[in-house]
This record gives C-alpha cells, sequence and structure tokens, in this order.
C-alpha cells in the first residue's frame, strides 16, 4: 500500500505575495474587491441610495460627492423586497440607469422554486458575475438572502456566510454592498444598531448609515459608521424628489456636519445640544472636504458658528490636521490639511516654512512646563 500524498504547505513566505495597489470604485468611499454595508430605518430611501450608485456606475457618471467614477460599469441587483417590473426598473430608469449595465439576479431558483440564499448559491453569483464583469453587486437587505440554517446574531455564522461572499469580490474586483435594516435598539453607537451580528461590520471595510437629517425632516444624511481604508469621510445630505406620478428620485446636496452617531440621536434634538467635541470635528471634516483653508478662513467660519478656540484645537487634534505655513508672492500663511491632503495648487512646496515642531514637539514632551503644585 503507498504511503498517503504529502499535504501542501499552508504557509508561504511574504516575497511571494504581490503586492496590489488598492482600487476605489466610489473613491474613499467604496474600495473594489472588497464588501460594504449600507444601514438604514425603513423608508429613508437606502435601496434608492443604491440605485443610484448603480445608475451613476451605468453611465460613467461621478459619484454624489462629485468625485470620478472608474468609468462606464455593469451592476447587479439582487432585491429582496421591490417588484422588478414596477419598482426596480422605473426607479433605475428616473435616475438615468443604462438598462443594459443593470442586471436583475432571479431571487427564485426556477428549477426549484427555493429562494435564492448563501452560501449555498455563490456559485451561481460567479457565474454571473463572470458573464457581466458587473463592478457592483446590491444585495438588498441581505438578511432575506442568507440561508435558514445562518444564525445571524452569531458571529461565526455570519463570517462562514459571508466568507465566500468576500471571495467573490476579491476575485472579480468588484463591491458587494449589502443593504440592512437596523435593530430595535435606541441609545448605541451606528456601530451596533444593524441588525445581527456585529461580524457583519467587521468583514466590511467600509460602512454607511442614512439618518434623518435632525435640523430639515425632508433631507436624508449618508454618514460613515466605519472605513478601514480610508480617512473620514463627510457626511451627504440629499432630498427626495417626489412627483405625482413618477418613481422617486435624489437630489444630493453636498456635506452636512451630522455624524452617524448622532443622526440616530434622534430628530427633534437640536445641534446645540450635540456634544461640542462631535460639532467641531464635524464642522472642521465638511470645511476641509474640498480642500485645505487656511488659518484665517478657518477662524471666521468658526466664530460664526461659535466653536471655542480650545474646543477647534482638539477637534484638530482628533482628526490629524497638519497645519503648514507658507511663504509665497510677499504673504504669509497658515494652510490647516486633513491627513490626504497637499497644499493647494499654485503653491509650491518650496513655498513652506520648515516645520519646527518636528523638533520641538519631542523637548516639549521631555522637558512638561511645570504645574503650580511643584513648588509646593
Amino acid at each position: 500500500m503507498p504511503p498517503p500524498a504529502p499535504v501542501a504547505s499552508r504557509v508561504r513566505p511574504l516575497r511571494q505575495v504581490p503586492p496590489r495597489p488598492l482600487s476605489w470604485l466610489w473613491e474613499h468611499h467604496l474600495a473594489r474587491g472588497k464588501l460594504a454595508l449600507l444601514d438604514g430605518d425603513p423608508g429613508l430611501g437606502k435601496s434608492l441610495v443604491a440605485f443610484d450608485l448603480c445608475a451613476r456606475l451605468s453611465t460613467g457618471r461621478p459619484f454624489p460627492d462629485g468625485s470620478p467614477g472608474p468609468g462606464v460599469g455593469s451592476a447587479i441587483v439582487l432585491s429582496g423586497e421591490d417588484g422588478e417590473e414596477d419598482t426596480i426598473a422605473p426607479r433605475l430608469e428616473r435616475l438615468g440607469a443604462d438598462p443594459d449595465r443593470i442586471f436583475i439576479f432571479d431571487r427564485i431558483d426556477r428549477a426549484t422554486g427555493e429562494v435564492i440564499h448563501f452560501p449555498a448559491y455563490t456559485a451561481d453569483l460567479d457565474r454571473a458575475l463572470a458573464e457581466t464583469g458587473a463592478r457592483l453587486v446590491i444585495i438588498d437587505p441581505v438578511m432575506a438572502f442568507l440561508g435558514p440554517r445562518v444564525q445571524t446574531g452569531s458571529d461565526a455564522a455570519v463570517r462562514r456566510a459571508l466568507f465566500p461572499l468576500m471571495q467573490l469580490a476579491e476575485k472579480h474586483d468588484c463591491v458587494i454592498l449589502f443593504v440592512r435594516h437596523l435593530n430595535k435598539k435606541s441609545g448605541s453607537r451606528a456601530l451596533y444598531r444593524g441588525l445581527g451580528s456585529i461580524a457583519f461590520a467587521g468583514l466590511c471595510r467600509s460602512s454607511w448609515l442614512l439618518g434623518r437629517d435632525p435640523q430639515d425632516g425632508r433631507r436624508t444624511v449618508l454618514a460613515q459608521v466605519k472605513n478601514n481604508l480610508a480617512p473620514l469621510q463627510p457626511s451627504l445630505a440629499f432630498l427626495p424628489l417626489l412627483e405625482e406620478g413618477k418613481p422617486p428620485a435624489l437630489d444630493w446636496q453636498g456635506p452636512c456636519p451630522w455624524t452617524a452617531d448622532q443622526l440616530l440621536a434622534g430628530a427633534g434634538r437640536s445641534h446645540a445640544r450635540l456634544e461640542a467635541g462631535d460639532r467641531a470635528r464635524d464642522f472642521l471634516a465638511a470645511l476641509l472636504a474640498d480642500g485645505p483653508r487656511t488659518a484665517r478662513e478657518i477662524w471666521a467660519a468658526a466664530e460664526a458658528r461659535g466653536v471655542a478656540e480650545r474646543t477647534l484645537s482638539r477637534a484638530k487634534d482628533a482628526l490629524e490636521i497638519r497645519t503648514i505655513r507658507v511663504r509665497h508672492e510677499g504673504t504669509h500663511r497658515s494652510y490647516w490639511l486633513l491627513p490626504s491632503q497637499q497644499l493647494p495648487p499654485g503653491i509650491p512646496p518650496s513655498a513652506a516654512e520648515p516645520d519646527l515642531e518636528e523638533w520641538i514637539g519631542p523637548l516639549r514632551k521631555q522637558f512638561p512646563p511645570a504645574t503650580p503644585l511643584d513648588d509646593l
């Protein structure tokens, strides 16, 4: 009897792992080859936002924040709640989608009459991705497409069910976006408000929340819950466009200061009652979203919003904002920059003055100033 064949090694040296640059479907929001999550209560437009992303991708239009997309691409929609003929198709048409680039994945197995679910039907989605070359897959809601034996409250069970989909996203270099409802808890942070196990958010590289604008009940806000691959992104507000006899559409209105946790605090809670540090961080993130600003511009805006100097300084540290002093065309200016930003176009790097903090900072830590108690 021949000896058993040796088991192949399950390890390999790091040098055999070729580096691959990160690529984005929606820059700093949806990374290609990864899972993503969109949470929110019913009626806030989760499906409509997902359809809007599909429509933009299918025609190569910019994404809601104005950032360019990766070019024209296809999308696959798995919907467990909306009708294809009376809801999905009309809404996508109103949103300007190319109908030849949007594909509807059957929710029922025609051979068995069984509801499509994962991980059992992973191979079918694999084939669909290969046939269409889709760059975005919408699974809405994700709970409707998990197998009957998947315990959605179990971390281990959710990871086993979603891991094959994570492999599919990487294999086809696409984004798989799960749409999910919120649970009934109140007062929890946004990270813990989605239905089921925390493993949903854990496996997804970015997670987003839709919530009602606490100051303007007509508007809905898309806010970042977590993002493992990019810095904090500004929240974006939109108004639903409702016309009698027509499907709804979206009017994106740009950045707004609300965070995901603040949205969940509930409509009616005034902006003045929000914790000052949170408000200052949101204010700075939104102000710098379009590029660096001078310290003079920021201070004028902060005074108009009633943000105190000390609160602004703490928010600056929390967001890891850098200060670069420049001398350009005979004028001295100080610019505040988010970690990923560079000086504005037209200002050469040579105009930046030396940053003495690189040397002074360590000395300040080594020799802290005396306190009033040191001489007692």
